[in-house]
């Protein structure tokens, strides 16, 4: 899976994603799931573990940019 295939994706938060900060999510990825650096879109906000969100931006090779799901 090339990595610019995960925008869209679900996936929920395992680390906070802290204000301005890095954390990590968990994506379904090559037919399981994969932990990845991430960034909220909305810097200005955290992001707390068990938030599901949606991939918007990938910076290679393993940080993501997401923003919290709808619903």
């Amino acid at each position: 899976m090339d990595a610019a295939e995960l925008v869209g994706e679900s996936g929920i938060v395992t680390t906070t994603i802290p204000v301005q900060g890095l954390g990590q999510v968990k994506v379904a990825a090559r037919g399981g799931t994969e932990t990845f650096g991430a960034y909220s879109r909305n810097r200005g906000i955290a992001v707390p573990t068990g938030t599901r969100v949606t991939v918007t931006e990938v910076y290679p090779p393993r940080t993501l940019v997401v923003a919290v799901a709808d619903g």
